[in-house]
Protein backbone atom coordinates (compact mmCIF):
# COMPACT_ATOMS: atom_id res chain seq x y z
CA UNK A 1 0.00 0.00 0.00
CA UNK A 2 1.42 3.37 -1.06
CA UNK A 3 1.73 6.05 1.58
CA UNK A 4 0.43 9.59 1.28
CA UNK A 5 3.94 10.86 0.55
CA UNK A 6 4.52 8.18 -2.10
CA UNK A 7 1.30 9.03 -3.93
CA UNK A 8 1.85 12.79 -3.76
CA UNK A 9 5.41 12.49 -5.06
CA UNK A 10 4.31 10.10 -7.82
CA UNK A 11 1.49 12.27 -9.15
CA UNK A 12 2.47 15.86 -8.27
CA UNK A 13 5.43 18.20 -7.88
CA UNK A 14 4.36 19.62 -4.51
CA UNK A 15 6.90 21.44 -2.35
CA UNK A 16 8.04 19.61 0.81
CA UNK A 17 6.13 22.13 2.96
CA UNK A 18 2.90 21.28 1.11
CA UNK A 19 3.43 17.55 1.64
CA UNK A 20 4.15 18.12 5.33
CA UNK A 21 0.93 20.12 5.70
CA UNK A 22 -1.07 17.29 4.14
CA UNK A 23 0.62 14.83 6.50
CA UNK A 24 -0.31 16.93 9.53
CA UNK A 25 -3.89 17.23 8.30
CA UNK A 26 -4.11 13.45 7.86
CA UNK A 27 -2.81 13.08 11.41
CA UNK A 28 -5.58 15.27 12.85
CA UNK A 29 -8.60 14.81 10.61
CA UNK A 30 -10.12 11.89 12.51
CA UNK A 31 -11.59 14.64 14.70
CA UNK A 32 -13.42 16.22 11.75
CA UNK A 33 -14.54 12.84 10.43
CA UNK A 34 -16.09 11.86 13.76
CA UNK A 35 -17.77 15.24 14.22
CA UNK A 36 -19.12 15.11 10.65
CA UNK A 37 -20.33 11.49 10.84
CA UNK A 38 -18.65 11.22 7.44
CA UNK A 39 -15.75 9.70 5.51
CA UNK A 40 -12.98 12.10 4.56
CA UNK A 41 -10.97 11.53 1.37
CA UNK A 42 -7.96 13.65 0.48
CA UNK A 43 -7.68 14.33 -3.26
CA UNK A 44 -4.80 16.03 -5.10
CA UNK A 45 -4.92 17.13 -8.76
CA UNK A 46 -3.10 15.03 -11.34
CA UNK A 47 -1.48 16.94 -14.19
CA UNK A 48 -3.10 19.85 -16.05
CA UNK A 49 -6.48 18.12 -16.54
CA UNK A 50 -9.37 17.57 -14.17
CA UNK A 51 -8.23 14.22 -12.77
CA UNK A 52 -7.63 13.68 -9.06
CA UNK A 53 -5.97 10.91 -7.06
CA UNK A 54 -7.04 9.94 -3.54
CA UNK A 55 -3.95 9.99 -1.31
CA UNK A 56 -5.57 9.42 2.11
CA UNK A 57 -8.84 8.29 3.64
CA UNK A 58 -10.35 8.17 7.11
CA UNK A 59 -13.62 6.60 8.24
CA UNK A 60 -15.78 7.91 11.09
CA UNK A 61 -16.01 6.02 14.37
CA UNK A 62 -19.37 7.69 15.05
CA UNK A 63 -21.32 6.54 11.96
CA UNK A 64 -21.36 3.93 9.17
CA UNK A 65 -18.83 4.43 6.39
CA UNK A 66 -19.92 5.44 2.90
CA UNK A 67 -17.23 3.22 1.33
CA UNK A 68 -16.73 -0.47 1.92
CA UNK A 69 -13.60 -0.45 -0.27
CA UNK A 70 -10.40 1.47 0.33
CA UNK A 71 -10.23 4.51 -1.95
CA UNK A 72 -6.53 5.37 -1.52
CA UNK A 73 -4.72 5.30 -4.86
CA UNK A 74 -7.91 5.69 -6.90
CA UNK A 75 -7.69 8.14 -9.83
CA UNK A 76 -10.97 9.77 -10.91
CA UNK A 77 -11.97 12.39 -13.43
CA UNK A 78 -14.90 13.93 -15.26
CA UNK A 79 -18.31 14.30 -13.63
CA UNK A 80 -17.28 12.10 -10.70
CA UNK A 81 -14.92 14.80 -9.40
CA UNK A 82 -16.74 17.91 -10.63
CA UNK A 83 -17.44 18.98 -7.04
CA UNK A 84 -13.73 18.67 -6.19
CA UNK A 85 -12.79 20.80 -9.20
CA UNK A 86 -15.27 23.53 -8.25
CA UNK A 87 -13.99 23.66 -4.67
CA UNK A 88 -10.38 23.83 -5.88
CA UNK A 89 -10.82 26.44 -8.60
CA UNK A 90 -13.25 28.65 -6.65
CA UNK A 91 -11.49 28.18 -3.31
CA UNK A 92 -14.69 27.59 -1.36
CA UNK A 93 -16.49 24.75 0.39
CA UNK A 94 -18.88 23.00 -2.02
CA UNK A 95 -22.15 21.71 -0.56
CA UNK A 96 -24.51 21.70 -3.55
CA UNK A 97 -25.76 18.69 -5.45
CA UNK A 98 -27.98 15.68 -4.97
CA UNK A 99 -27.00 12.49 -3.14
CA UNK A 100 -25.06 9.90 -5.13
CA UNK A 101 -25.13 6.12 -4.87
CA UNK A 102 -22.22 3.77 -4.20
CA UNK A 103 -23.76 0.37 -4.78
CA UNK A 104 -26.66 0.24 -2.33
CA UNK A 105 -25.38 3.16 -0.22
CA UNK A 106 -26.69 6.71 -0.75
CA UNK A 107 -24.13 9.39 0.14
CA UNK A 108 -23.96 13.16 0.29
CA UNK A 109 -20.91 14.83 -1.26
CA UNK A 110 -19.12 17.91 0.07
CA UNK A 111 -15.73 19.29 -0.92
CA UNK A 112 -13.35 21.27 1.30
CA UNK A 113 -10.37 23.08 -0.26
CA UNK A 114 -7.09 22.75 1.64
CA UNK A 115 -4.69 25.65 2.06
CA UNK A 116 -1.56 26.30 4.07
CA UNK A 117 -1.66 29.13 6.57
CA UNK A 118 0.90 31.20 4.66
CA UNK A 119 -0.42 30.50 1.14
CA UNK A 120 -3.54 31.45 -0.81
CA UNK A 121 -3.60 28.70 -3.44
CA UNK A 122 -5.46 25.45 -2.87
CA UNK A 123 -3.11 22.46 -2.67
CA UNK A 124 -5.67 19.67 -2.20
CA UNK A 125 -9.37 19.01 -1.68
CA UNK A 126 -10.95 16.96 1.10
CA UNK A 127 -14.10 15.15 0.09
CA UNK A 128 -16.57 14.81 2.96
CA UNK A 129 -18.94 11.98 2.09
CA UNK A 130 -21.80 11.09 4.43
CA UNK A 131 -23.63 7.76 4.42
CA UNK A 132 -27.34 8.66 4.30
CA UNK A 133 -28.66 5.17 5.02
CA UNK A 134 -29.27 5.99 8.69
CA UNK A 135 -30.30 9.63 8.21
CA UNK A 136 -32.69 10.88 10.90
CA UNK A 137 -33.61 14.01 12.84
CA UNK A 138 -30.37 15.00 14.62
CA UNK A 139 -30.18 15.18 18.42
CA UNK A 140 -28.64 18.06 20.37
CA UNK A 141 -25.36 16.14 20.51
CA UNK A 142 -25.37 15.59 16.74
CA UNK A 143 -26.22 19.22 16.01
CA UNK A 144 -23.31 20.40 18.14
CA UNK A 145 -21.01 17.88 16.48
CA UNK A 146 -22.03 19.03 13.00
CA UNK A 147 -21.73 22.72 13.86
CA UNK A 148 -18.24 22.19 15.24
CA UNK A 149 -17.28 20.09 12.21
CA UNK A 150 -18.34 22.92 9.89
CA UNK A 151 -16.23 25.39 11.88
CA UNK A 152 -13.18 23.13 11.61
CA UNK A 153 -13.82 22.56 7.89
CA UNK A 154 -13.77 26.31 7.33
CA UNK A 155 -10.51 26.47 9.29
CA UNK A 156 -9.04 23.85 6.93
CA UNK A 157 -10.02 26.09 4.03
CA UNK A 158 -8.48 29.11 5.77
CA UNK A 159 -5.24 27.24 6.54
CA UNK A 160 -5.89 27.44 10.30
CA UNK A 161 -6.27 23.68 10.82
CA UNK A 162 -4.47 21.50 11.74
CA UNK A 163 -2.77 23.37 14.60
CA UNK A 164 1.03 23.31 14.98
CA UNK A 165 2.35 20.18 16.67
CA UNK A 166 4.22 20.65 19.93
CA UNK A 167 7.72 19.10 20.02
CA UNK A 168 7.81 15.84 21.97
CA UNK A 169 4.02 15.60 22.19
CA UNK A 170 2.56 12.17 21.48
CA UNK A 171 -0.16 11.66 18.89
CA UNK A 172 -2.55 10.18 21.47
CA UNK A 173 -5.33 12.56 22.44
CA UNK A 174 -8.95 12.51 23.61
CA UNK A 175 -11.37 11.61 20.85
CA UNK A 176 -14.81 12.99 20.14
CA UNK A 177 -16.55 10.09 21.86
CA UNK A 178 -14.42 10.47 25.01
CA UNK A 179 -15.95 13.83 25.86
CA UNK A 180 -16.56 17.12 24.03
CA UNK A 181 -17.11 20.61 25.43
CA UNK A 182 -17.85 23.67 23.31
CA UNK A 183 -17.11 27.16 24.64
CA UNK A 184 -18.28 30.55 23.43
CA UNK A 185 -15.91 33.46 22.87
CA UNK A 186 -16.13 34.37 26.57
CA UNK A 187 -15.09 30.92 27.74
CA UNK A 188 -18.54 29.85 28.95
CA UNK A 189 -19.69 26.29 28.23
CA UNK A 190 -22.44 26.19 25.59
CA UNK A 191 -22.51 22.41 25.26
CA UNK A 192 -21.00 19.43 27.09
CA UNK A 193 -21.48 15.84 25.92
CA UNK A 194 -22.56 13.25 28.52
CA UNK A 195 -19.05 11.76 28.70
CA UNK A 196 -17.52 15.20 29.24
CA UNK A 197 -20.03 15.87 32.01
CA UNK A 198 -19.09 12.55 33.63
CA UNK A 199 -15.37 13.34 33.43
CA UNK A 200 -15.84 16.58 35.35
CA UNK A 201 -18.03 14.82 37.89
CA UNK A 202 -15.08 12.52 38.56
CA UNK A 203 -13.00 15.63 39.21
CA UNK A 204 -15.53 16.82 41.79
CA UNK A 205 -18.00 19.05 39.93
CA UNK A 206 -21.54 17.77 40.68
CA UNK A 207 -23.54 20.32 38.65
CA UNK A 208 -24.06 20.74 34.91
CA UNK A 209 -21.25 22.38 32.96
CA UNK A 210 -23.37 24.54 30.64
CA UNK A 211 -22.95 28.20 31.56
CA UNK A 212 -19.77 27.64 33.58
CA UNK A 213 -16.44 29.36 32.97
CA UNK A 214 -14.44 26.22 32.14
CA UNK A 215 -10.99 27.76 32.63
CA UNK A 216 -11.84 29.03 36.12
CA UNK A 217 -13.61 25.78 37.02
CA UNK A 218 -10.66 23.62 35.92
CA UNK A 219 -8.29 25.82 37.91
CA UNK A 220 -10.37 25.41 41.08
CA UNK A 221 -10.87 21.66 40.80
CA UNK A 222 -7.23 20.59 40.39
CA UNK A 223 -5.49 19.23 43.50
CA UNK A 224 -2.28 21.10 42.65
CA UNK A 225 -2.88 24.88 42.33
CA UNK A 226 -0.01 25.22 39.84
CA UNK A 227 -1.37 22.41 37.68
CA UNK A 228 -4.83 23.96 37.85
CA UNK A 229 -3.51 27.35 36.77
CA UNK A 230 -1.71 25.69 33.87
CA UNK A 231 -4.86 23.84 32.77
CA UNK A 232 -6.97 27.00 32.95
CA UNK A 233 -4.30 28.93 31.09
CA UNK A 234 -4.37 26.48 28.21
CA UNK A 235 -8.12 26.90 27.82
CA UNK A 236 -7.69 30.68 27.78
CA UNK A 237 -4.91 30.32 25.20
CA UNK A 238 -7.27 28.41 22.91
CA UNK A 239 -9.85 31.18 23.28
CA UNK A 240 -7.17 33.63 22.10
CA UNK A 241 -6.63 31.57 18.96
CA UNK A 242 -3.59 29.61 20.11
CA UNK A 243 -3.24 25.81 20.08
CA UNK A 244 -1.82 24.76 23.46
CA UNK A 245 -0.55 21.27 24.24
CA UNK A 246 -2.51 18.59 26.06
CA UNK A 247 -2.81 18.66 29.83
CA UNK A 248 -3.76 16.22 32.58
CA UNK A 249 -5.90 17.38 35.49
CA UNK A 250 -5.74 15.40 38.75
CA UNK A 251 -8.41 15.88 41.41
CA UNK A 252 -9.95 13.69 44.11
CA UNK A 253 -8.08 10.62 42.87
CA UNK A 254 -9.31 11.04 39.29
CA UNK A 255 -7.26 11.97 36.22
CA UNK A 256 -8.64 13.65 33.10
CA UNK A 257 -6.68 14.34 29.90
CA UNK A 258 -7.68 17.61 28.25
CA UNK A 259 -7.01 19.16 24.86
CA UNK A 260 -8.21 22.65 23.92
CA UNK A 261 -8.46 23.80 20.29
CA UNK A 262 -9.39 27.26 19.01
CA UNK A 263 -12.47 27.72 16.83
CA UNK A 264 -11.67 30.44 14.29
CA UNK A 265 -13.72 30.06 11.10
CA UNK A 266 -12.92 32.88 8.68
CA UNK A 267 -10.12 33.88 11.11
CA UNK A 268 -12.70 35.12 13.66
CA UNK A 269 -12.33 33.68 17.20
CA UNK A 270 -15.77 32.36 18.18
CA UNK A 271 -14.77 30.10 21.08
CA UNK A 272 -12.94 26.85 21.69
CA UNK A 273 -13.36 23.11 21.48
CA UNK A 274 -12.22 21.14 24.54
CA UNK A 275 -11.86 17.37 24.31
CA UNK A 276 -11.57 15.44 27.58
CA UNK A 277 -10.95 11.81 28.45
CA UNK A 278 -11.21 10.10 31.83
CA UNK A 279 -7.85 8.29 32.20
CA UNK A 280 -8.19 7.43 35.90
CA UNK A 281 -7.97 3.67 35.31
CA UNK A 282 -5.06 4.09 32.89
CA UNK A 283 -3.08 6.02 35.50
CA UNK A 284 -4.03 3.48 38.19
CA UNK A 285 -2.58 0.69 36.05
CA UNK A 286 0.51 2.79 35.38
CA UNK A 287 1.04 3.25 39.12
CA UNK A 288 0.51 -0.49 39.69
CA UNK A 289 3.17 -1.29 37.08
CA UNK A 290 5.58 1.18 38.68
CA UNK A 291 4.99 -0.41 42.10
CA UNK A 292 5.48 -3.89 40.64
CA UNK A 293 8.70 -2.82 38.93
CA UNK A 294 10.00 -1.31 42.17
CA UNK A 295 9.18 -4.54 44.04
CA UNK A 296 11.04 -6.64 41.46
CA UNK A 297 14.05 -4.33 41.69
CA UNK A 298 14.04 -4.60 45.50
CA UNK A 299 13.87 -8.41 45.36
CA UNK A 300 16.72 -8.48 42.84
CA UNK A 301 18.77 -6.18 45.06
CA UNK A 302 18.22 -8.35 48.15
CA UNK A 303 19.02 -11.60 46.32
CA UNK A 304 22.19 -10.03 44.97
CA UNK A 305 23.22 -8.93 48.48
CA UNK A 306 22.51 -12.41 49.88
CA UNK A 307 24.59 -14.06 47.18
CA UNK A 308 27.45 -11.68 47.88
CA UNK A 309 27.25 -12.60 51.59
CA UNK A 310 27.31 -16.34 50.80
CA UNK A 311 30.27 -15.87 48.46
CA UNK A 312 32.19 -13.95 51.15
CA UNK A 313 31.52 -16.70 53.72
CA UNK A 314 32.72 -19.37 51.29
CA UNK A 315 35.92 -17.45 50.59
CA UNK A 316 36.51 -17.08 54.34
CA UNK A 317 35.96 -20.81 54.84
CA UNK A 318 38.36 -21.58 51.99
CA UNK A 319 41.15 -19.62 53.66
CA UNK A 320 40.67 -21.53 56.92
CA UNK A 321 40.34 -25.06 55.50
CA UNK A 322 42.68 -26.19 52.69
CA UNK A 323 40.29 -29.06 51.83
CA UNK A 324 37.43 -26.63 51.35
CA UNK A 325 39.65 -24.43 49.21
CA UNK A 326 40.33 -27.35 46.90
CA UNK A 327 36.65 -28.19 46.67
CA UNK A 328 35.78 -24.61 45.76
CA UNK A 329 38.44 -24.56 43.07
Amino acid sequence: MSTLRDLVEEHTSFAPADVEHLHRLAGEWQLISDLSFADLLMWVPVGPGDEYVCVAQVRPTTAPTAYQDDQVGKVSGGAEVAHLHIARTQGRIWREGDPVWYGDTPARHEAIPVRRRDRTEVIAVVGRDTNLTTARTPSQLELNYLTTADDLAQMVTDGMFPPPRHPGETTSAPRVGDGLIRLDAGGKVTYASPNAQSAYRRLGWPAYLVGEDLAALSTRLADDPLEGTDAGGRILAALRGEAPGRKEIDARGASVLMRALPLMPAAVPIGALVLVRDITEVRRRDRALITKDATIREIHHRVKNNLQTVAALLRLQARRAPAAKGALE
